[in-house]
């Protein structure tokens, strides 16, 4: 489907345009209810935000508020989904676990050991590092399972040039997953921070000899526990934490993240999208 900037929609364009600001006409449409509509975003000149949006029918006619309402939720949800799943997450899901990796396998591999000097409390700890870095490692396989499949229905989309609501839930369903994995990623390392302290005290005072790989591992591993103690990383960790709790709570599973979000949502496209519609 090819969008028409026909003399029609040229027209009412320009008759809702106002005083220094530049249309912007998407290059794809929406099919909702058997009817296809054109989204069109109104810039204030020097400014990075939208000021207006005007919902179009195909024919260039101007349908009422009561009707465009829905279609620019539509354009709208499905665009910041698409633009969020395509570059951050696209980004975040590349983010290396190799560190992870290394500490998972060194703990393992020191555990025979030094398990016996271990107190309770530290053999807790370093089982909870390593069900942590599993997480860590696993997830990536996931993350990437989400994103072919979000990328598999974008392209769908664009292919055709035109949105509707299913592809809307596809794109915000995959990028909800995924966001849910990042956050019990990011949650379970904050939850940790005091098992990496106490890991971290044992294997860097730790006096028994050890054969010479062995001691390798463990001066390996407090290099990367000590990283992981740096207050920079942690505070990035507890900030990211709290920007994706957007009600101010944590999340016990993904229908949680969903429900909050979605209710962010609302509030954000009632304030800042149905807020400068033009359709009359």
């Amino acid at each position: 489907m090819i969008v028409r900037e026909t003399a029609q929609v040229r027209e009412q364009i320009q008759t809702y345009k106002r005083f220094l600001e530049k249309p912007d006409l998407f290059n794809h449409a929406a099919l909702l209810d058997d009817q296809t509509y054109y989204n069109v975003q109104y810039w204030r000149w020097g400014k990075n935000e939208a000021v207006g949006y005007l919902i179009l029918r195909s024919d260039g006619s101007v349908p009422p508020r009561s009707e465009a309402i829905s279609v620019v939720h539509l354009f709208m949800s499905h665009n910041n989904a698409a633009v969020n799943f395509t570059q951050k997450f696209a980004v975040d899901k590349e983010k290396p676990v190799w560190m992870y990796q290394q500490k998972r396998d060194h703990l393992w591999a020191l555990l025979p050991a030094c398990e016996a000097q271990m107190d309770t409390q530290i053999r807790q700890d370093a089982a909870a590092v390593i069900e942590m870095c599993e997480e860590m490692v696993g997830s990536v396989d996931k993350l990437q399972a989400i994103f072919d499949r979000g990328m598999r229905h974008h392209n769908q989309m664009l292919s055709r040039n035109y949105v509707t609501p299913e592809d809307e839930k596809h794109m915000r369903d995959a990028l909800i997953e995924s966001d849910y994995i990042l956050y019990r990623r990011l949650k379970k390392q904050v939850e940790l921070q005091g098992a990496v302290d106490r890991l971290y005290h044992f294997f860097h005072s730790y006096q028994h000899d050890l054969p010479r790989e062995q001691r390798e591992a463990v001066k390996k591993l407090t290099a990367l526990l000590r990283d992981y103690k740096r207050d920079e990383i942690r505070r990035i960790m507890i900030q990211s934490v709290r920007d994706m709790e957007v009600s101010g709570s944590p999340y016990r599973n993904v229908d949680e993240m969903r429900q909050a979000i979605g209710e962010k949502n609302k509030e954000i496209f009632q304030n800042q999208v149905f807020s400068i519609l033009r359709n009359p």
